[in-house]
């Protein structure tokens, strides 16, 4: 039994001490050894140059799909530049942008700009202002965008630009005529913010675009995840982004920070700007040091388990040892044809009950009458229903006696009551007859149903008075 009770509780005890000791180990080893840090790092930027270059991707494939509109064509087939067509133009490009927003499966936040470029690369309109923009050289900042407006392909850049105050992430896509030759195209721009980027990962984040030859950050978020990640990018740490430029990616490792940068290669002409993630290294010595607690908690909860199973043991079989030699006991006396008054005797909060019930069995198999009698030899049952009535069973009749009669009918209820009660039970007692379950409420409740009836018959009032004689205890009905 105690086995049985131990051996599950050990293996729970061991199985959650040794997960936890791996799970923990496995964290503590992600944060504390530069060279799976390093790793680590490296998978993050990937990931998040990926996430952002198919969000530039989407969007491009949208605008081909959906910038096609009528009022943007037939702005870009014609050189007569009136208020009119401004303000279609810019309400056509309200619209796209509105559509953008609705559309949630494509862009995770509608654009903050909306422009209209001609095939020479300068500006026709824009959303919300009808003025911004137009005959503006954008082409001259953006050489790529030219390009694109001419030989009707998408695309996604960077604009960076302070005379135009600039600083997005730009897609872009081809407007063409009937005959499918290019005319110009349409660009949804997202301002560079720090909250753009922070989206990427959760771990220190920054976008870099090389600006002479030097890399400048233009985002980045998340920096208590690698005090002086940022610095280092303009500074020391250069060359890594260099090196990601030219190689798609690249990471170095520090006793403080692992960084790792990746390129994007679909901005632009995809050697300008890259996504650089990285992550402090912990000053954990070794992991395994700070883990032996949680082993030696596992063990002192073995020893626990062992104790508590000990005691849970012998508090169960102890007793059910004592009842089984008990039966042997009884058994063998019965084989043997010796008689026997041995019984189980424990006392037990959960098998004391189950002693009571084999006692009882045996005495009607054995055919022995069952004491059921307490210490002081009182019943130890209840009374049955007919004891009582018996006992109030009446025996006598009527009497005439009108002195008896006068001082009943003078009597308070209350007082006769309680009064009669105290007799029957003093008669009862007296007499040698058992009042066992003859209760004060019950009592008057019964006179009370008496006298009704009583009433009813005689058609006067009747009220009860205690007589003995003849070794008996009765109730005289006394008319009143």
């Amino acid at each position: 039994m105690r086995l049985k009770i131990i051996l599950p509780n050990v293996l729970v005890v061991l199985l959650v001490g040794l997960l936890s000791f791996f799970v923990v180990r496995r964290s503590l080893t992600t944060v504390s050894d530069p060279g799976v840090v390093r790793g680590n790092v490296e998978h993050e930027a990937q990931g998040a140059a990926a996430v952002l270059q198919i969000q530039l991707l989407r969007s491009e494939r949208w605008l081909f799909e959906n910038a096609g509109v009528e009022a943007l064509r037939e702005r870009l087939s014609t050189s007569i530049d009136d208020k009119a067509r401004r303000e279609k133009v810019t309400g056509a490009l309200n619209d796209l942008k509105r559509m953008a927003g609705e559309a949630k499966g494509v862009f995770a936040d509608a654009p903050d700009l909306v422009v209209l470029v001609g095939k020479d690369g300068k500006a026709v309109g824009r959303n919300e202002d009808t003025q911004t923009y137009v005959g503006d050289d954008l082409g001259g900042s953006y050489p790529l965008l030219v390009t694109a407006a001419k030989e009707g392909h998408t695309g996604s850049d960077l604009w960076i630009a302070a005379k135009f105050s600039h600083k997005h992430l730009v897609s872009y896509a081809p407007i063409r005529d009937k005959d499918g030759s290019p005319l110009g195209l349409v660009a949804f721009a997202w301002s560079l913010s720090d909250g753009r980027v922070a989206k990427l990962t959760d771990g220190a984040v920054a976008l870099v675009v090389i600006e002479g030859d030097v890399p400048k950050i233009k985002a980045k978020a998340n920096d208590s995840m690698a005090p002086g990640f940022a610095t280092d990018l303009e500074g020391t740490n250069k060359e890594t982004v260099l090196r990601a430029l030219k190689n798609s990616q690249d990471s170095t490792v520090n006793a403080e920070l692992a960084t790792a940068a990746a390129a994007l290669r679909n901005v632009g002409a995809g050697d300008r700007a890259a996504i650089a993630v990285a992550r402090k290294i912990s000053s954990i010595e070794s992991p395994d040091k700070i883990l032996w607690p949680i082993l030696a908690g596992c063990g002192l909860g073995l020893v626990f388990v062992i104790m508590a199973g000990g005691i849970l043991g012998g508090y169960i079989t102890e007793p059910i040892g004592r009842m089984e030699e008990t039966l042997l006991q009884i058994t063998t006396a019965l084989t043997t044809g010796e008689g026997t008054n041995a019984r189980i005797e424990i006392e037990h909060p959960e098998l004391g009950g189950l002693a009571t019930r084999i006692n009882q069995l045996l005495n009607t198999v054995l055919g022995v009458e069952e004491d059921n009698t307490d210490d002081d030899g009182r019943p130890s049952v209840p009374p049955a229903r007919q004891h009582f009535q018996e006992a109030l069973a009446v025996e006598g009749g009527q009497s005439a006696d009108a002195n008896l009669a006068a001082q009943l009918a003078a009597e308070p209820e209350a007082a006769y009551y309680g009064r009669l009660y105290r007799e029957y039970i003093e008669a009862k007692k007296a007499n040698g007859e058992s009042v066992e379950g003859i209760t004060e409420p019950v009592f008057v409740e019964r006179i009370k149903g008496m006298e009704r009836d009583q009433t009813a018959k005689l058609g006067r009032a009747v009220r009860y008075a205690v007589q003995r004689g003849d070794g008996k205890v009765s109730l005289l009905a006394v008319p009143v």
